[in-house]
């Protein structure tokens, strides 16, 4: 590699994975970037089981989609909520 700077936006699996996959240049500086806090001690973010209890919180950025016409068919108006099973902070 060349060196330089390189900068990965979002720490989820791949961007950490990237990061880390470019800071193995000595010559490279890397700034990985994530939305939010670290909420360690919350448990609705770091129990899988819990994701949905997440939706509404401080950490889901409330993506919704388009009305659906053949999926979605068990939700309001048909529409998805995206919950964010991770560490996330709320769409400003």
């Amino acid at each position: 590699m060349c060196g330089g700077i390189s900068l990965a936006v979002g720490a989820g699996t791949s961007g950490a994975v990237l990061a880390s996959r470019l800071t193995e240049d000595d010559d490279r500086s890397v700034l990985l970037l994530e939305a939010g806090g670290d909420p360690v001690d919350e448990p609705t973010v770091n129990i899988p089981i819990m994701a949905d209890s997440v939706r509404g919180s401080q950490y889901d950025w409330q993506y919704r989609s388009v009305p659906q016409r053949h999926a979605c068919l068990g939700h309001v108006n048909n529409v998805s909520t995206q919950p964010a099973a991770y560490s996330r902070a709320r769409n400003a």
